[in-house]
């Protein structure tokens, strides 16, 4: 039997996962859109029925994600997002898997500047709304899954948020300063991409100890967030402290954002800080 089966491997998160996974030997078969050169992956177009050959598994991790904030109507979105997750559903009841699926604090809107399990959900975007409805599906029709609503991401070559993943990989790949567009005020509390597989691992360990002990089912929705609360101006100067000593930051107009801060759930482990990050690189 498969033990897991991961979707979005070849992600942002998914890379540092997979690793992880093959580190510690777990069985890992791999749906994907196209051929990535997976050992053990299925092709899949995420909106017709599964691979007839695909084995049975224990858990799913679903990180496969149509990532985009536009107010058009796109249906690959909700194909990626919401169809997949419908069938991933049915197919993790059938085999009686634990279900882990990555979703986003984007569910609850862009209004509030403080977000937390108490914060009405309201998304007011497709790419959100896919990923609200595609919880619903989880929580109607599994109980025994996890889903983990997370914050922006921060890592060498992630995606933008705020241009911060960029003043990152330029920064250490480049040497190119860091660039803020307007003041750089709003403050975030991002997490490590490599603390989300940690904690993706933790959530798998736990599964293991259920299943030895024969004890219940878990059906939960986490935060997770760093405790490290910055404005996006503060981690442009760390950057610029740890990585570029000699340099400034390079200022230039742009549009202003609001805070964003999320109440995360608590971690399993010490989060890292986004300067031992940075050194980690340097």
């Amino acid at each position: 039997m498969i033990e897991i089966l991961i979707t979005g491997a070849s992600g942002f998160v998914g890379k540092h996962l997979n690793k992880r996974l093959e580190d510690k030997g777990y069985n890992v078969a791999h749906l994907v859109r196209k051929e990535k050169g997976f050992k053990n992956e299925f092709i899949w177009d995420f909106k017709g029925e599964l691979p007839h050959d695909l084995p049975a598994c224990n858990v799913i991790i679903h990180l496969a994600a149509y990532v985009g904030f536009s107010l058009e109507f796109d249906i690959e979105r909700y194909n990626v997002n919401t169809i997949s997750t419908i069938k991933l559903s049915a197919y993790a009841k059938s085999c009686n898997a634990y279900f882990i699926l990555a979703s986003m604090v984007g569910v609850h809107g862009s209004i509030y500047t403080k977000i937390g399990k108490d914060t009405p959900l309201g998304p007011d975007n497709h790419y959100a709304l896919s990923k609200y409805v595609a919880e619903e599906v989880v929580k109607t029709h599994l109980d025994d899954y996890s889903i983990i609503r997370i914050c922006g991401i921060y890592g060498i070559k992630g995606p933008s948020h705020m241009g911060l993943n960029k003043a990152i990989t330029d920064a250490v790949c480049l040497k190119i300063p860091p660039v803020l567009n307007g003041t750089g005020k709003a403050k975030r509390n991002y997490i490590c991409v490599s603390d989300v597989a940690l904690w993706i691992m933790d959530l798998l360990n736990k599964y293991e100890a259920r299943k030895a002990s024969e004890t219940k089912r878990i059906y939960e929705t986490l935060y997770l967030a760093s405790p490290e609360i910055m404005n996006i101006k503060q981690y442009l100067q760390t950057i610029i402290d740890v990585v570029l000593p000699n340099e400034e930051i390079v200022m230039m107009e742009g549009e202003e954002a609001s805070d964003m801060i999320v109440k995360p759930s608590i971690a399993p482990f010490r989060l890292q800080t986004f300067r031992e990050y940075l050194v980690s690189l340097v």
